[in-house]
């Protein structure tokens, strides 16, 4: 398994780090957060290249040098 560039290991390592720190109540808490930033970030790259590709598909063209 290799999930951003870490292995098993790894994030298990985190996510034991994380319930001692901050206690097994609050990890659902936190990935729940976790969820909702990567949503809202997802669209808000997904709208700015919807905008970025309606810009350029509407933007005007070089006049052809045909004589």
């Amino acid at each position: 398994m290799n999930l951003f560039g870490m292995g098993t290991f790894e994030i298990l390592t985190i996510l034991v780090v994380a319930t001692l720190v901050f206690g097994p109540n609050k990890i659902p808490e936190f990935a729940r957060k976790a969820g909702e930033f990567l949503r809202s970030f997802r669209r808000v790259t997904t709208d700015m290249t919807k905008e970025f590709t309606k810009a350029i598909d509407s933007s005007p063209t070089k006049p052809s040098d045909k004589k």
